[in-house]
């Protein structure tokens, strides 16, 4: 089986405009598609995450699916680290953190 590098994209916002990515690599023999959910345990209770958009880098031999962003109301800058800093828990990377 043919396997592929596939980088999940999570992007977190704020209602005030404020935002950032985190991201997780897996290899796999399976492509990502539009609509398909992905299950992830650092999603918390809400497990399952869409997959909005999906993007092939031919050259780079990967594949980043975008997921629905997760836009947080009320929240301040602290907030947002706070959040991002959960899924670096869970064995995310913040590639720029704030």
């Amino acid at each position: 089986m043919t396997t592929i590098d596939v980088i999940i994209v999570q992007t977190i916002a704020t209602t005030s405009g404020l935002s950032t990515q985190v991201v997780r690599a897996y290899e796999t023999g399976m492509m990502p598609q539009v609509g398909h959910k992905v299950r992830e345990r650092s999603f918390g209770d809400d497990r399952d995450r869409v997959i909005e958009d999906v993007v092939i880098d031919y050259e780079a031999e990967e594949c980043y699916a975008y997921l629905a962003t997760v836009t947080l109301d009320d929240a301040e800058k602290e907030d947002l680290r706070d959040y991002a800093k959960e899924y670096v828990r869970h064995g995310w990377e913040w590639p720029r953190p704030l």
